[in-house]
């Protein structure tokens, strides 16, 4: 609706036709056709090819799904899962050599794909976030904030592994710290762990501007995954500093210690944490050069130019 009300034409469900109808209708209104996920491209793909031949054809792949398979079948040692995402890499990169250009989130994934798909066309187009004013300082502040769906299995992961293998340590430390988790579709055996001493699981919150404010930092724990987090950017665009393995900061242009605290291991995430609730000023160097990362990178004026090379440019 709100897009209606800015003049943006909608068309969704229970409103629309089935798509192969619907392209048909109206395909070749198309100058741009972006498609996102490639178990929907693959569906669409076809159609759009048939109804709107004028359509430049972009692929947006979210993440590499292949990469973020392949990096979870490595950590739970899964030879069936391995070979799932090697099925989902072939699906992909065939969606790749088919689109007119292919959209990625980071210079990481782009340099993958130069090695796996040296032929295509890739651009960087990331997630983006405004920059807030600080909502505070590190006085007052209490608690680790986490950040995610549940229905995307590296949360799940990362919540479990940190709840079994870094909070206990913090706590012995500093008893007073607590874990806040926050994200929809909660299965059981993450709801579970608010019986551990320290952990509050909450759901789905409609605003999460409270959190951002009042915790000491936020906690992205993930051992696997692709693409760009938006839970560090949030968090950073709010000014709060941000613990994160090396693979939730990959290919964000940050810098371990100026930027952001980056630990993989259990007790390196603990000693993290520990520095940040007890130094003010790194507390206040990570909020403002986080902040900077994300107008630097992750702003809607960072992405303008890409934006406007694929969707206005007819050149492109």
């Amino acid at each position: 609706q709100a897009l209606q009300q800015m003049g943006i034409e909608c068309w969704h469900a229970p409103h629309a036709r089935r798509l192969p109808a619907w392209l048909r209708a109206h395909g070749l209104r198309f100058d741009v056709a972006m498609v996102s996920r490639h178990y929907v491209a693959s569906e669409l793909f076809p159609l759009l090819r048939a109804h709107a031949p004028r359509a430049r054809l972009l692929f947006d792949t979210v993440d590499l799904h292949y990469l973020r398979e392949r990096r979870a079948a490595e950590v739970a040692g899964d030879a069936a899962a391995m070979r799932a995402a090697m099925r989902t890499r072939t699906r992909e990169l065939a969606l790749i050599a088919q689109a007119d250009a292919t959209l990625v989130v980071s210079e990481a994934e782009r340099a993958l794909l130069a090695q796996d798909a040296p032929q295509a066309t890739v651009r960087v187009l990331s997630n983006l976030h405004q920059v807030v004013p600080v909502a505070n300082g590190p006085e007052g502040r209490a608690g680790l904030l986490f950040v995610g769906g549940f229905r995307h299995p590296p949360n799940a992961d990362a919540v479990g592994w940190f709840v079994r293998e870094v909070l206990p340590l913090v706590r012995a430390a500093r008893p007073g710290i607590e874990l806040h988790c926050i994200g929809g579709d909660v299965p059981s055996e993450i709801r579970a762990l608010a019986a551990v001493p320290g952990v509050h699981i909450h759901g789905h919150v409609p605003d999460l501007q409270p959190w951002l404010a009042r915790c000491r930092l936020s906690v992205a724990p993930l051992r696997y995954g692709a693409g760009v987090k938006g839970k560090v950017n949030q968090a950073m665009a709010h000014g709060l500093p941000v613990v994160a393995t090396s693979c939730a900061v990959e290919g964000m242009h940050l810098t371990d210690g100026q930027d952001v605290l980056v630990a993989n291991a259990p007790e390196a995430f603990v000693d993290a944490i520990l520095r940040v609730h007890a130094d003010d000023a790194l507390w206040r160097t990570l909020s403002a050069n986080g902040r900077m990362n994300v107008a630097r990178h992750f702003s809607p004026d960072a992405a303008r130019a890409v934006v406007h090379e694929l969707f206005l440019d007819e050149r492109a």
